[in-house]
């Protein structure tokens, strides 16, 4: 799929969404929750998660009752929030997790026990068509959240500036 296909199926699935608006980093997280039915906790990845090639990963552990979103650490509120977003991505496409290989359950600690059963989708590139979906969802989330953060700081647009 090219580009531009992508990106229109993207605005088409977000579209279909009763997203929160304003929408906020928060108010999108607690709606992935719902979606979810489950508490989804975003942390920074450990070093050895990042020194592995990983930016993001999604991640169920067995036994827990929650969700668990990993991101590189960055300094940028901006870019945090991507990493985020392309996570949700994947669970907006309702993508599978898959059954992680105990040598990357090690690069969890000791965020999770070595022995824990975990399933996960990770990304570390964007060469695939799921990976590029996602993120197409994930950019379409963060256009949402600036043009609504831009219209809560100077008012709705109208075509005659900021109506009084």
């Amino acid at each position: 799929m090219n580009y531009e296909a992508r990106t229109e199926l993207a605005r088409e699935l977000v579209a279909t969404l009763t997203l929160p608006r304003p929408l906020t980093a928060a108010t999108l997280h607690r709606y992935m929750e719902g979606l979810r039915g489950k508490a989804i906790l975003i942390r920074a990845a450990s070093p050895r998660l990042v020194e592995s090639g990983v930016c993001g990963l999604w991640i169920e552990v067995a036994g827990e009752n929650f969700e668990r979103i990993h991101h590189a650490p960055t300094d940028s509120a901006v870019h945090r929030q991507q990493f985020i977003n392309h996570e949700f991505g994947h669970m907006i496409l309702r993508h599978e997790k898959q059954l992680m290989p105990a040598e990357r359950v090690a690069l969890l600690a000791p965020l999770i026990p070595l022995d824990s059963i975990a399933y996960a989708l990770s990304r570390s590139n964007f060469t695939d068509e799921q990976e590029a979906l996602a993120e197409a969802i994930g950019d379409r989330l963060a256009l949402i959240m600036f043009g609504d953060s831009a219209e809560t700081a100077n008012g709705p647009r109208t075509g005659f500036g900021r109506v009084l």
